[in-house]
């Protein structure tokens, strides 16, 4: 049986369909919109804590910083631990079996170590174990940090 005129007009397009529905199917995300979009902070487990996107939020270095993130207590018992960097410690206290979020209880240092964009070392200390975090500073780019920008001291 010979193939047909049309039959041989299919075959020849046929890559280029399979082509262009491969490309076309990354087009879209069907999950799109449906959820948060991917923190910018750093994470880390310690001493029974777990640090979740902890970052910084300043309008420039040297100048007021916010923490952000949350901060989980995986433990039965309450545990206070201190945040640090160069030149400042800041208690922060997490209930039992609890947490805390910075969005909602602000935790401010009184000098971002560097500029938005760079990353800072924040030192963490619990019961005397002491670790350290290495957090990335925002600013205003985003517009989702822009409202946790601390203003300047007078």
């Amino acid at each position: 049986m010979k193939p047909t005129h049309g039959t041989i007009e299919f075959f020849r397009f046929l890559p280029v369909l399979v082509v262009a529905a491969l490309l076309m199917a990354g087009c879209s995300n069907p999950a799109e919109g449906d959820r948060d979009p991917v923190a910018l902070g750093s994470d880390l487990n310690f001493a029974g804590l777990e640090l979740r996107s902890v970052l910084l939020v300043t309008s420039g270095q040297d100048e007021p910083a916010r923490v952000l993130g949350t901060i989980i207590n995986t433990t039965a018992t309450d545990i206070e631990l201190i945040l640090a960097d160069s030149d400042e410690q800041v208690p922060v206290k997490i209930p039992a079996n609890g947490n805390r979020e910075f969005d909602q209880t602000p935790v401010i240092l009184n000098s971002a170590p560097e500029a938005p964009g760079a990353r800072a070392d924040l030192s963490v200390s619990v019961k005397g174990q002491e670790t350290i975090i290495n957090v990335p500073i925002q600013n205003g780019t985003f517009d989702q940090y822009r409202p946790y920008i601390p203003s300047a001291s007078p």
